[in-house]
Order: structure tokens, then sequence, then C-alpha cells
């Protein structure tokens, strides 16, 4: 029996689903998303000069902490996309998680622009998967290219990123921002999902606009564009529940919730391939923050961990 005690909070022992890297202090994307929620976090600067990247050091410290807490992932992430940071850096912490161990999967989000056959990194993603990445999560506003162009502002072809990745084994996910100028109600949603499915993707996280009271100065635009545009997803969530709880023509199923309450789906028979599923989420900004089970652990290049992406006195070490 370890005589380690576990790590405690005020409502009980702490733990955490995953262990998110914001990877550099860089805050000016490769994308132009309309609802880019980087661009209104407090605190961001559109500053450039002297980008600062998490160290090794500091990162190794963080893993050690999330897998006491029982975290499954470590999310390379950040307020720009993570593969405009150096290659070797990327490469270096996928290593460093994956050759001690510290956590079973290795998670990237990304736009996926840079990632394409052709493109300037379109051997980054093999060589990370030979290192030990294990799963990569797209965001795409939709699979109309016309307005996924004019939602993300780049020409993204998830009909080639998408099989690229799959046919190097990663579990990929597309990460879906409703909104009322792109994907918008569950029918439009069943559709991304059969687009999503058919071209290998095996999940599908659907997330609300994020429009908070207390934002950055550096672009109003987005977040009166995200108050605008804004979709609450309580409403579809629920209305996947209800038609789970019948024989449905999307083959719509609920599982367990997550730790936090959010409702947990899989979606078969609508793809070209019978045998093929997808797994639908759903996910809010503010959620697994308050509970005793965190949503992830957030790792600043300052070297420090938090609870969450806003107030840095929410430090956990």
């Amino acid at each position: 029996m370890s005589n380690v005690a576990p790590v405690q909070a005020s409502f009980g022992q702490l733990r955490a689903q995953s262990f998110s890297v914001m990877c550099s202090t860089r805050t000016r994307c490769n994308a132009g998303c309309r609802f880019c929620i980087s661009k209104i976090t407090p605190g961001t600067s559109d500053d450039q000069e002297g980008v600062k990247v998490c160290t090794m050091a500091s990162i190794e410290k963080g893993l050690r902490f999330a897998a006491r807490l029982g975290a499954s992932h470590m999310i390379l992430t950040g307020k720009a996309d993570p593969t405009q940071e150096d290659d070797s850096w990327l490469c270096d912490v996928t290593e460093l998680c994956s050759r001690n161990n510290y956590l079973p999967f290795i998670d990237m989000h990304t736009n996926g622009l840079l990632l394409r056959k052709g493109k300037a990194k379109d051997k980054l993603l093999p060589l990370m998967a030979k290192l030990g990445l294990t799963h990569v999560t797209f965001s795409i506003a939709s699979f109309e290219a016309d307005q996924n162009k004019f939602l993300m502002q780049i020409e993204q072809r998830p009909e080639e990123l998408i099989p690229y990745a799959v046919d190097l084994e990663l579990h990929v996910r597309c990460s879906l921002v409703v909104n009322k100028s792109g994907v918008s109600n569950f029918e439009e949603i069943m559709e991304y999902v059969r687009c999503a499915g058919n071209l290998g993707a095996h999940a599908v996280v659907i997330r609300e606009l994020w429009a908070p009271e207390e934002y950055s100065e550096l672009n109003k635009d987005v977040f009166g564009w995200n108050q605008e545009y804004l979709v609450p997803i309580a409403e579809i969530e629920e209305q996947f529940h209800q038609v789970a709880a019948t024989r449905n023509q999307w083959g719509i199923q609920e599982l367990d919730p997550l730790p936090w309450g959010t409702k947990v789906f899989v979606v078969g028979g609508i793809f070209s391939d019978s045998l093929h599923g997808v797994n639908v989420t759903f996910a809010r900004c503010d959620e697994g923050t308050h509970c005793a089970t965190l949503k992830s652990i957030v790792h600043k290049p300052n070297g420090h961990g938090y609870r969450n992406w806003g107030h840095n006195g929410d430090i956990l070490y």
C-alpha cells in the first residue's frame, strides 16, 4: 500500500481528467477564427516579442502532479496553434511524457493547417506519432468549404487532414463550435458528425461560444460576435438525450456522463462504413472547475499549474 497521501481539496480528494500544456506565451494564431477564445481571454497580448515556451523541467513537474491526480491525457494546446512552436520542442515534450509513462495518452489540439501533406510541417505528425502522440483534435468549424473558410479564415481541407491522421492510427477528434453563422442546430450537427465519421474521425466535441463577463480588450469584435451568434448548447444536449431514449435514425445512444455531469453519446449506422462509430460529447469553457474532478490542469509558461485558463490566483502548484 502506498504511503503517499492523496492530494486533498476543500471538497474531498482532488482528481483531474487531463493536463493541458499552454505551449508558449504566443497569442497570434495562424488562423483567424471569428469566435476565437484566445483573443478574449484575460491577459492576452498582441506583443509577440520574446515568446516564452514551457520548460521541460516545469512540464515534468506538472506531469508528476497530474499523474498523482489520475489524469489520463496530456494535451498540447495554447492561445495560438501548437504547431507554430518549434518541431524539436513539440517532439521533446511528446517524448518526455511517453518515455516516462507519466500519462497514457497525448493529444494535440490544432487547426492542422501546417500538417497537411505538402505544407511546411507535413512530416511533424508522423514524427510525433512515432514518439508517443496518440490523439489529435482538429478544430473544424464546418465541412462546407466556403462556410469553414469564412469562419476560420484558412483553407483547411479536412477531407485530406483527417484521413492522413487516421492512417497514422491516431485517435482523431473534431472540435465544433456551434454558432448561428455556421452549424447551429441538431440536424446540422448530425450532418457534421456524418461527414466527420465518413472521413474516419472517431469523436466529435460540441462547444459553445464563449462570451465571459470579463474579457481582454484586445479584440472586442470577437466578444461582440460571440454574443450575437451564441447558440446555447444545453438545449441541443437535451435533444440528444431525448433522441437517444428512442429508436432513432441516427443510431444515437447515451453512455455514462463525465464526472462533472456532461452527457456522452455514441452515433452509429449513418456512415459509409457500417461498423464505424463516433463518440459525441459537449463542452463549455467553465465546466469541471468547481468539482472534485478537474476537467484539466492548465500548465502555463510561467511554470505553474492552475484549475482553469482564467484567474492566476486559482493556482495548484
